[in-house]
């Protein structure tokens, strides 16, 4: 009789050792995480005319003294070139807005040519700049009062040339030249001015990538509303 007692409280004791253990017991758990950062980069640009820039006139003024009173022929220094001052690489675009005037020109050796609206600078460009085209600039009345000129700093195959970031372009041209006007016409005394704009865009995720100077001004025209159709 006493050793069945003995034997139910041993398997009781034993049951009980059981349930205290899985009392006490955790289980092994584990979490990670993972945040992704993403920074908006930035494209900007600065037109720069570093011989320009660096000549003013006696009196403070933009215009250097060579510019002003300027003669037949007569060539000064102007130096347009962009900087990407921006994060990103970048495609850069120029216009050139040439002010013409109705009149009669000389050779050099003194023949006339016929009276014509003409554009009173010249200039060489760079063949790191392609010409996409130019429009005439009208006035209120129709009449033509300058032509403006599209580049694209790109190769000769019409491809985009990538701008790097602090990287600065070739300039577009390093000297303006006053048109071989015959005296007389009214010129003396004007003002003229050649006005110049320059355009960057990011160089990836264009219209499926293209790096084609064409596509890609009509890409900025149409996001700038621009005007001008060049041709």
């Amino acid at each position: 009789m006493k050793n069945n007692t003995w034997k139910k409280y041993m398997g009781i004791t034993a049951i009980t050792a059981v349930l205290l253990v899985g009392s006490v017991s955790a289980y092994f758990t584990d979490q990670d995480e993972k945040t992704n950062t993403f920074t908006v980069g930035k494209v900007t640009i600065d037109l720069e005319e570093p011989e320009w820039d660096k000549k003013p006139d006696e009196n403070g003024n933009d215009i250097p003294d060579e510019a002003e009173n300027m003669t037949p022929n007569q060539t000064i220094e102007k130096d347009p070139q962009v900087k990407n001052t921006g994060t990103n690489d970048a495609f850069v675009y120029m216009t050139v807005e040439v002010p013409c005037k109705k009149i009669v020109t000389v050779n050099n050796d003194g023949t006339r040519n016929p009276e014509a609206v003409r554009e009173l600078y010249t200039y060489q460009t760079d063949s790191s700049w392609k010409l996409l085209g130019s429009v005439d600039v009208t006035d209120e009345t129709g009449e033509k009062t300058a032509v403006k000129h599209l580049y694209a700093y790109a190769g000769a195959q019409g491809t985009c040339t990538v701008v790097k970031p602090q990287e600065t372009t070739k300039n577009l041209f390093r000297e303006v030249t006053f048109v071989n006007a015959m005296e007389g016409q009214g010129l003396e005394n004007g003002m003229y001015k050649i006005e110049i704009e320059a355009f960057g865009i990011q160089t990836t995720d264009l219209n499926g990538g293209t790096n084609n100077a064409a596509e890609i001004w009509k890409i900025i025209s149409n996001q700038r509303e621009l005007a001008e159709s060049f041709s």
